[in-house]
């Protein structure tokens, strides 16, 4: 007994066939630049934010207990994560 698991919309509608990519979008194209332009603002946040923070603890030695040694690198994670991860999110919803 082999089993079908096609649906009627996806007979025929290939990445080759050029009809599968002029598909409307299940979002209106206004509602999608605002979430990228929501992401730029906290990518934007997240650089000014996590930077200042990791160039305090660059410069007062006071700061680097070993409780902050864990606040240091949440705030290198999140400085990563804001030049890396948020900007290529950012460029494919605007």
């Amino acid at each position: 007994m082999s089993l079908n698991y096609t649906s009627i919309g996806d007979i025929g509608l290939t990445r080759d066939n050029p009809a599968f990519w002029s598909q409307p979008t299940p979002i209106d194209c206004p509602t999608v630049r605002v979430i990228g332009l929501f992401l730029c603002v906290a990518a934007l946040a997240g650089i000014v934010l996590n930077g200042s923070l990791i160039i305090s603890f660059a410069r007062h030695k006071v700061l680097r207990t070993p409780p902050n040694i864990f606040i240091i690198f949440i705030s290198a994670v999140g400085f990563f994560a804001s030049c890396t991860i948020l900007p290529l999110a950012d460029a494919s919803s605007i």
